[in-house]
């Protein structure tokens, strides 16, 4: 009688996102994801379709993520993307001269505290290696990364490689190369290098509207050989430790 009472008790604390009860991956998926995040596909096709996703496609995430970082972030999520994905509700972009960054740049800025804490189902580890596993299932853009591939001897050093990134084609003027230094409207790329398959990224900087036919992001064209190495420079990137925060 008594441990039935302790199992009752147990039972009552623990988390029902913690718990699988069995589930595969791909039901994971379908009960705590989908009502989120777009699990089939095509990407938006209108502005008006745009502006209604409020959590990233993962219809790709087969062709994008890394299994490994996968796993590791459904246990414990973190932000990516500064200002939410509808970044339109969330950010000021004409910063005043005190809301400058460190080095004088002026950047996008949140109007304040306008993001509530992440709020992401946490999986348990064993979850997450099966949600992980169902995500690189989904690859119906394979033709969008046959034949690209990382060219290594393109290699910069973290410096060579942020003048490319920002001064070159200004892309911090969307996307944070280090918490805090960089604008709002992307994901920041920090973590890009143990996020996403160097593939994804050497095709996505080329033509972002492959992927995504209406999003924000330009087509700065990027000439090969800078493309290999800002790919490069975000790999190395990702190996800088950077504290991390919701």
């Amino acid at each position: 009688m008594k441990r039935f009472l302790l199992f009752i008790v147990f039972a009552a604390f623990v988390s029902p996102a913690l718990v699988s009860a069995g589930e595969s991956g791909a039901e994971i998926l379908k009960a705590r994801c989908a009502s989120c995040h777009d699990l089939k596909g095509p990407a938006p096709a209108t502005i008006r379709q745009l502006w209604k996703r409020d959590a990233p496609d993962l219809f790709y995430a087969g062709n994008k993520f890394r299994r490994e970082w996968l796993v590791a972030w459904l246990q414990k999520p973190v932000r990516i993307r500064p200002a939410g994905v509808n970044y339109l509700r969330t950010i000021n972009s004409t910063p005043t001269h005190q809301e400058k960054t460190k080095k004088g740049r002026k950047y996008d800025v949140l109007w304040g505290a306008v993001l509530k804490p992440l709020k992401h189902v946490t999986l348990s580890k064993q979850d997450a290696g099966a949600v992980a596993d169902a995500l690189m299932d989904l690859k119906p853009h394979t033709a969008l990364v046959a034949g690209v591939t990382l060219d290594t001897s393109k290699k910069v050093s973290l410096d060579a490689g942020e003048v490319i990134f920002d001064k070159v084609y200004g892309c911090t003027s969307c996307h944070q190369i280090e918490p805090g230094y960089g604008g709002y409207t992307g994901a920041e790329l920090y973590t890009a290098g143990k996020r996403l398959q160097p593939a994804f990224m050497l095709s996505y900087i080329k033509r972002p509207k492959n992927w995504d036919p209406k999003i924000w992001m330009p087509n700065l064209h990027v000439s090969p050989d800078d493309l290999q190495k800002i790919t490069n420079y975000l790999i190395l990137l990702s190996k800088e430790d950077f504290s991390e925060s919701n």
